[in-house]
């Protein structure tokens, strides 16, 4: 009967133990979800803004090139003109 005693407590301790830390863990993972699911929700909020400031730039490139390409032919046709 000690033995049983003996042996048997720990065993429940342990055993409680490994319960007790499964819930922990059970806890853990639905706060790192969540977590994870918030900064995915901010990543593609950053994404969508960081592609519409690049379209901004692109679109700012274009006209800047066309108009250097403007003022390129008009140099052209006034070196002719001398």
């Amino acid at each position: 009967m000690h033995d049983a005693l003996t042996i048997g407590i720990p065993v429940l301790a342990i055993l409680f133990g490994i319960l007790w830390n499964q819930q922990g863990l059970r806890d853990l993972r639905n706060d790192m979800t969540a977590r994870f699911n918030s900064a995915d929700a901010r990543l593609d909020r950053v994404q969508s803004e960081v592609n519409g400031r690049l379209d901004r730039m692109q679109a700012d490139l274009s006209q800047f090139y066309r108009t250097l390409g403007q003022h390129d032919a008009k140099l052209e046709a006034l070196g002719k003109k001398q």
